[in-house]
């Protein structure tokens, strides 16, 4: 188990970050961010410790100003009440041997009957000064991790009352089931698999705030684990182009509100919260461990009535050796220019055997530009050249949710 530092954070609902750890963008005006998905600690200990060697490689090769581990931190069946909060410190402990800063989301694995995420995972989460993780939205339907953190230009030092260059959102999709104190009998229960509308309300009210403000909206990423609907609409009405929307497609998107659900449009209110926030450039989730496309979410789809604005929507790659599935394990690397953020959002993937893939503009045209499509998918699904790995992925697919859903 990796050593806990003296930092005590206080017990408390909302905790924020200590005020040397304001996020600025760099003196030549790049702000990058490293998201780690699907770590997936606690199944194998061999595993955990290649899962923190992908992370300390990709670190080191990156150097992100900021690290987002995005969800599925542990696999929480897997872990016991007596020890859960342990699997935390070894999550961290690239993060922390780097003094590197980081903010996370909780994904459905986080939530077990074994595993409390609020008392295992979030306090231990801060017993670091470099957790930027917060909760702002309380109630047991709302989940734990949603928060937003502030970035600043470089040459601002009174934060007070100057505007931020860029706003990171984070979101609680929960999912899994809802944790039994010692002793307490009775079936498991299952936790919704959406986030929240009262997250949403808050998303949007302190949004508006924000923006009032400061006078102008504020450009912003959003982070959650479990992609948006909007995602499988695209993924089965227009398919993954390799030229266009380059990446790996390995299996149908799992979208909020599915796996033990009927979906009914639970990700409704959230979706159309993310079309009506002015600025927001990229939303970015992980959940399905075979997928790491993007793609812009135009006026040529609709989905549940709504029409696309040009939102643009990212999966992660799957970072950790535990979970399902065999691709080269990596992480997605955000780079953010300050003086263009509409048009300079760079993204792509770096892997743990040192290449980088799927290097792509989230600008106007992303979806029109053409780039070149990956050699081969770098795992054992296949080649990906000139088609999709979307036929193998009906394939594949009721294999992985027999998987992800039997706990």
């Amino acid at each position: 188990m990796v050593p806990r530092p003296d930092f005590r954070a206080s017990d408390q609902t909302v905790l924020k970050p200590p005020s040397d750890q304001t996020l600025r963008f760099k003196e030549d005006g790049t702000f990058q961010i490293t998201v780690f998905e699907d770590l997936h600690f606690a199944e194998d200990a061999e595993k955990d410790k290649k899962t923190q060697g992908v992370m300390s490689y990709i670190l080191d090769k990156e150097n992100p100003d900021f690290v987002v581990i995005n969800g599925d931190l542990v696999s929480g069946e897997w872990t016991h009440k007596a020890d859960s909060s342990r699997f935390i410190h070894e999550v961290v402990s690239p993060l922390v041997d780097g003094g590197y800063r980081w903010g996370s989301t909780y994904g459905n694995h986080d939530s077990e009957i074994n595993l409390n995420p609020k008392e295992d995972m979030f306090k231990a989460e801060h017993e670091y000064s470099n957790s930027l993780t917060q909760s702002r939205v309380s109630g047991d339907r709302a989940g734990i991790t949603n928060y937003y953190l502030p970035v600043y230009p470089h040459s601002e030092t009174n934060t007070e009352s100057s505007a931020p260059a860029l706003l990171l959102w984070f979101f609680d999709s929960k999912g899994g089931h809802y944790y039994k104190p010692e002793g307490e009998g009775g079936p498991s229960v299952k936790r919704p698999s959406w986030i929240d509308k009262s997250v949403v309300d808050w998303f949007t009210k302190t949004n508006a705030k924000l923006s009032k403000k400061h006078g102008k909206p504020i450009p912003s990423l959003a982070f959650y684990h479990i992609p948006a609907h909007a995602m499988l609409e695209y993924q089965q009405v227009k398919g993954i182009d390799p030229h266009l929307t380059p990446g790996v497609d390995g299996e149908r998107v799992n979208p909020q509100g599915t796996g033990d659900w009927s979906y009914e449009g639970q990700d409704l209110d959230f979706m159309h919260a993310l079309l009506r926030t002015e600025g927001l450039i990229a939303g970015f989730s992980g959940h399905d461990h075979l997928n790491d496309w993007c793609f812009k979410w135009d006026g040529s789809l609709v989905d549940q009535d709504l029409t696309g604005n040009g939102i643009n929507m990212c999966y992660g790659r799957h970072t950790g050796y535990g979970g399902y599935g065999d691709l080269t394990r990596g992480g997605r690397q955000i780079l953010l220019h300050e003086g263009n953020l509409k048009e300079d959002t760079e993204t792509w993937i770096r892997l743990e055997d040192g290449s980088a893939q799927a290097h792509v503009t989230l600008n106007t045209t992303y979806g029109q530009d053409s780039y070149l499509a990956l050699a081969s998918d770098v795992g054992n699904i296949g080649a990906q050249t000139e088609t999709s790995l979307l036929p193998f992925s009906w394939i594949w697919v009721p294999i992985m949710m027999l998987w992800r859903w039997k706990m």
